[in-house]
């Protein structure tokens, strides 16, 4: 069994770094990426090209309280097309988000106006043109709007321009916004459900977002609670707290909404549940600390924080039950739950909180919350011997007991009449239990080509867990490619329960002798090196027939022709009985035709080209032939 220390590396730790990438908190939402929002908005101000950009990095980096200097309005009235309804209404937008830029309403009231009226506008359109008017201060019939809102919505229903009517219904008068709030339900039900867990619609995060962000500045306008159901709400907070990152700036702005809309008090706010400090528990790390706050990481206030149970995965125990958690800061964002006791056995837990809340408001996620959690433990090498025992038995086995983590000092000499046997135990520094361990390797190092061997140490049964490899220079001789020679003897344990793994160099140089010469050495290197290039060749053309054959052969096809010819000027022509008229001449026009495409044919056409061109001379050839032989046939009559 052949492999190197990078691999027996990965073998050894795979299960810890797994654990650690997949045993984040289950189920639960987490924290919205603020400054990976707030860097890609700064980075955005850097560098714009158009104004809808600029808009986007201006309202979205206000959305996160970060107020941006003024000298972005000249940029604005650089970029803005007076022509273009959209490029108004991000114009405005991003006017809106600086402290003093005031756009001349005069120059955009014409657009606006003639987006209203015109039939080919679309529900966006009818958007941006009404948003824009809000924002310049410009009159618009709030008639009118809804007159064009409800035609379009019998020939565009797509969810996006439902929420794109939402956002116009939420700038116009009272009534018109509570027809529009009216109608949210109908509009979430039409989301996608994913794996039970989260909702979405039709063109990923940034129109999921502008949709819900729709809800609320509807319901706001007509002053009535969102109608979404706590679960939906829950599954739309979930979907948005799955995007670390976002590829574009329009869905990084609304997805910057969102996240304030589910983090505002005047709404249902739902609480976010993590970890805060590493999820393995040993002496040194006896608590588990969770953080309790809504989506822009802020407290949410006192709770009251209780672990209802913490159960083994392996077997389902229960080791807490009904222990509440206390608060570490002093706004309530941190809660602590000591959980490192001796009672409790190295393993991987799952701990379930509930939280009640102490202070006002409306939270959901209270309940079915989970982290999960591993209890590790320190580990110590016992009762490890190294055994040199002759195949057959007829001499006396030696022994060399061992110490962790000292090297044998005496001199090994091993031959292909002997075998090596290591033994070792893994004793549980904490309850002063043998335990089994994921992997335990030994390792032989060629200390002249550094190639390695390695053999599986496995467990016996029973409660002593004793661990042993056997290696027999006879029957392994292959392994070693029956190299000769001086090598180092490693052990190598670890788990992803252990707290400490073991890298043991036993044996500093141990001279291995084999019966048969040395097998050469893989090249590895060859396998990436170029190979020799494949060059195709084709197939020789076959020999051809000399050309007196040809000629023979083509003067044979020739020979009725000139027999005919000779046969025409001995007995002569009776051409009397051809009808004159356009079919005869057309008849003979084409199949003079085709027999000139015959020779094209064999000097220069090849056989699709010609196909093509007799499909072309058959049809006047069809044509008058059937119109001629009629003639015949009726002169006959």
């Amino acid at each position: 069994m052949k492999s190197t220390s990078f691999m027996i590396s990965i073998f050894v730790l795979l299960p810890i770094f797994s654990w650690c990438a997949t045993s984040t908190v289950a189920n639960n939402l987490q924290s919205a990426n603020l400054d990976g929002l707030k860097n890609q908005f700064q980075t955005a101000m850097k560098s714009f090209s158009d104004v809808a950009s600029l808009h986007y990095a201006l309202a979205g980096i206000k959305e996160l309280d970060v107020q941006a200097p003024d000298t972005f309005c000249n940029d604005i009235k650089r970029l803005v097309d007076k022509s273009n309804i959209e490029s108004i209404y991000h114009a405005t937008e991003a006017a809106k988000s600086l402290a003093n830029c005031k756009l001349p309403a005069e120059d955009y009231r014409s657009t606006i106006s003639s987006t209203i009226q015109s039939d080919k506008s679309t529900t966006a359109d009818i958007y941006y043109a009404v948003r824009s008017s809000v924002n310049l201060g410009v009159n618009v019939d709030e008639a009118t709007i809804e007159k064009r809102l409800n035609s379009l919505a019998k020939t565009d229903d797509s969810v996006l321009s439902q929420g794109y009517a939402l956002l116009t219904g939420a700038q116009l008068n009272h009534a018109i916004a509570k027809y529009y709030a009216d109608t949210i339900n109908d509009l979430v039900q039409q989301a996608d459900e994913v794996d039970g867990r989260t909702l979405q619609y039709e063109g990923g995060v940034g129109a999921t977002a502008l949709i819900f962000n729709a809800f609320h500045e509807v319901s706001e306008k007509a002053d009535s609670p969102i109608k979404i159901d706590p679960k939906q709400l829950m599954k739309f907070a979930s979907y948005f707290s799955t995007k670390r990152h976002v590829a574009t700036l329009r869905s990084a702005y609304y997805l910057t909404k969102a996240f304030k809309y589910l983090s505002d008090t005047k709404n249902s706010i739902p609480v976010v549940v993590t970890r805060v400090n590493p999820s393995t528990i040993h002496s040194q790390n006896p608590s588990v600390l969770i953080s309790v706050t809504n989506l822009f990481g802020q407290s949410v206030g006192e709770m009251t924080v209780m672990a209802e149970s913490a159960k083994r995965k392996d077997d389902g125990v229960v080791v807490v039950s009904k222990q509440k958690l206390t608060p570490k800061a002093s706004d309530f964002s941190v809660y602590e739950l000591p959980f490192y006791d001796k009672k409790i056995p190295r393993g991987f837990y799952t701990i379930h909180l509930s939280l009640t809340p102490r202070t006002e408001g409306k939270f959901i996620g209270l309940t079915d919350i989970t982290i999960d959690v591993k209890v590790t433990s320190e580990g110590t090498l016992e009762n490890a011997e190294l055994n040199v025992v002759d195949r057959d038995n007829t001499a006396q086995a030696k022994t060399y007991k061992l110490t962790y983590p000292n090297s044998l000092s005496d001199k090994l000499e091993i031959d292909y009449h002997q075998k090596l046997i290591m033994k070792f135990q893994i004793k549980d520094k904490q309850t002063q239990e043998f335990i089994r361990v994921h992997q335990a390797f030994l390792r032989f190092t060629n200390k002249k080509s550094n190639k390695e061997v390695i053999y599986l140490a496995e467990p016996t049964d029973g409660d002593n867990s004793l661990y042993k490899v056997e290696v027999d220079l006879t029957t392994n001789a292959n392994d070693f490619q029956h190299q000769s020679g001086a090598y180092e003897l490693n052990l190598m344990v670890g788990d992803a329960l252990l707290q400490n793994g073991f890298s043991w160099k036993i044996k500093d140089t141990i001279q291995l002798s084999f019966h048969e010469e040395s097998a050469a050495d893989k090249d590895h290197g060859s396998f990436y090196s170029a190979k020799p290039e494949i060059i195709h060749q084709f197939r020789a053309d076959e020999k051809r027939p000399p050309t007196i054959v040809s000629l023979v052969f083509s003067a044979l096809t020739l020979l009725p022709l000139l027999v005919l010819l000779i046969l025409w000027v001995t007995l002569g022509f009776n051409l009397s009985g051809l009808p004159l008229g356009l079919s005869l001449l057309g008849f003979h026009i084409s199949h003079g035709a085709v027999f000139a495409l015959m020779f094209f044919y064999w000097r220069y056409l090849d056989m699709f080209q010609t196909i093509r061109y007799l499909a072309l001379v058959s049809i006047p050839l069809f044509l008058f032939g059937h119109r001629l032989l009629a003639t015949l046939a009726a002169r006959r009559e």
